[in-house]
């Protein structure tokens, strides 16, 4: 009972102690009769909306009026989209009690408050509150310089950025692809190949080392090399990607070569040099005879209203015959190589070889190839498919297994045997130096008709469409892979310095940003002061602000 008292009591003392300040702070007003009679107005149209018809800059269109008991009217004042520019509060005598404009935009506003006699004017942004404008204007002008002095810092780094860009744009656009998978000939894949390689097949140590095991060693490296080079584009451009800037034009990954592209090209490179060292030796023998290297021949393949065409290494037409040397490149073991390993598919090569031969030359118009015929019991005889097969391992190595090859009429050799071949051959048939030279033209006439097959496996580097790929355009394209390479290493590293300058730039900037849009509020407000004496002399509630 007692504890309830005391409560009660307590409760009493502080509500009549507030009241009390409450009336001090409150003006005491002595209204006069024109004053009731403006009230008793302004209760018939409060909480109307009312037009505000003073010509204005910011498009004032309504106001709204409201008594607002005990002590003052309020007065708010909208722009035609509903925004509210101004409240203003009126005593009962009509007298300015405080006015609030507010800015464009939530948030900001000036106020001016009057109490008692008491004035206070305040800028607001937020949370913040200033009574000058002078504050604003400071740290406005303090972050502002900030700001400046950072982007002092930055602007450096931003030309040295800007100008390695441009060269690495510069180097990417010239870049051509590392390698094109294209289905062109063997030979335009070889050419290329020896190109990377810096490989002649007029030059016995390079032809050595074209038909070693290890012989695309270059384009190994190139193709490493082109790894790294992809591992940097990717990871460069994603970074630029999530740094939210652009990426880097023309630049991009490159093809590369996979371990089964290798396989086919060194097989490529030793066949070619193979055939090289056989047409070397060729050239060798001193008897009378005619070669023809790398040659295309219409082959029917069974076909009713078409024909293929068929390719043999090297012919060589003799008095004792016509012989088709099929070259190839193996890897011999211990001093040995079983020809047994891939006879099938070297068998059904060969016997192509005479057939073609045998087709061209029935076909043929040319009296002495038909007399030729004539004179011979049987045109195979005149035919002999020889196999020739090079180490790419051993200089001196044995043959095992060609009983086969044998029985099949295939003369199995090494290319030390190549001479003793031609020279031991028989000569019963006892080709004359006319029928030797019209086989001759009648095989290069038939070879200008045939076209060298393509093959979907085959490759190309650097692929020009105007031009062959030289030595120089290899040599260029390195350079230009290199300095994106270099390139890239060093935008990385700026873009390290750049992005700390920039964070810390970036958060001043947002400082200055909010004091500029506080300043940009606040600055032009009217002066209000003009307000409260224009006001105060006529007290009129729909006056103009």
């Amino acid at each position: 009972m007692d504890i309830t008292i005391i409560t009660l009591t307590v409760g009493l003392l502080t509500y009549y102690f507030f009241q009390k300040r409450k009336k001090k702070k409150m003006k005491k007003i002595e209204l006069s009769v024109t004053d009731k009679k403006e009230i008793t107005k302004i209760e018939k149209i409060a909480g109307k909306r009312l037009p505000y018809r003073f010509p204005n800059h910011k498009n004032l269109t309504f106001q709204i009026i409201e008594l607002m008991r005990p002590g003052y009217i309020k007065r708010r004042i909208f722009d035609n989209k509903g925004h509210c520019h101004y409240l203003i509060k009126y005593y009962l005598d009509r007298s300015v009690a405080e006015l609030v404009e507010f800015g464009e935009t939530d948030g900001h506003y000036w106020r001016k408050t009057s109490w008692n006699g008491e004035t206070k004017v305040t800028y607001h942004y937020g949370k913040h509150e200033f009574n000058e404008l002078d504050e604003i204007t400071k740290n406005l002008r303090y972050y502002g310089s900030i700001v400046k002095e950072g982007r002092n810092k930055i602007l450096p780094l931003e030309n040295d950025l800007n100008q390695y860009v441009n060269e690495l744009e510069n180097h990417a656009s010239y870049q051509k692809a590392w390698i094109t998978h294209k289905k062109v000939t063997d030979s335009q894949t070889v050419h290329d190949a020896m190109i990377v390689e810096k490989t002649l097949l007029n030059n016995k140590r390079d032809l050595k080392r074209a038909l070693a095991l290890q012989n695309v060693l270059r384009i190994r490296a190139i193709n490493s090399g082109y790894k790294v080079y992809n591992q940097k584009v990717n990871a460069f451009q994603k970074r630029m990607t999530e740094l939210h800037l652009n990426q880097i034009k023309h630049l991009r990954p490159m093809n590369i070569l996979s371990q089964r592209d290798f396989r086919h090209l060194s097989n490529l490179l030793a066949g070619a040099a193979a055939e090289e060292l056989v047409n070397s030796r060729l050239r060798e023998v001193q008897t009378g005879k005619e070669i023809i290297h790398n040659l295309l021949l219409p082959y029917p393949y069974e076909k009713k209203n078409s024909l293929g065409s068929n390719q043999i290494d090297h012919v060589i037409i003799t008095t004792s015959g016509i012989f088709c040397l099929e070259t190839k490149a193996r890897t011999s073991k211990n001093g040995q190589y079983n020809v047994q390993v891939d006879y099938d598919q070297i068998a059904d090569q060969v016997a192509k070889h005479k057939e073609s031969i045998k087709y061209v030359l029935e076909k043929s118009n040319n009296p002495v190839i038909i007399n030729l015929l004539r004179r011979l019991p049987n045109i195979d005889q005149l035919i002999r498919n020889v196999v020739v097969f090079v180490s790419r391992t051993d200089d001196e190595f044995t043959l095992t297994d060609s009983n086969r090859y044998q029985k099949m009429g295939i003369d199995v050799v090494q290319l030390a045997d190549i001479q003793s071949l031609l020279v031991k051959a028989k000569t019963g048939i006892g080709l004359q130096p006319d029928e030797i030279a019209a086989i001759k033209e009648e095989m290069d006439n038939s070879k200008q008709l045939q076209e060298e097959k393509n093959y979907q496996e085959n490759v190309l580097f650097f692929e020009d469409q105007e031009s062959t790929l030289t030595q120089k355009q290899v040599e260029e394209q390195l350079y230009h892979a290199n300095q994106v390479i270099k390139h890239i290493d060093q935008i990385n590293g700026l873009l390290g310095n750049y992005l700390q300058e920039a964070r810390e730039w970036q958060k001043q900037y947002q400082k200055y940003r909010y004091w500029k849009k506080f300043y940009d509020q606040v600055h032009d407000f009217i002066d209000q002061d003009q307000y409260y004496q224009n006001h105060n002399s006529k007290r009129e509630i729909l006056d103009k602000i």
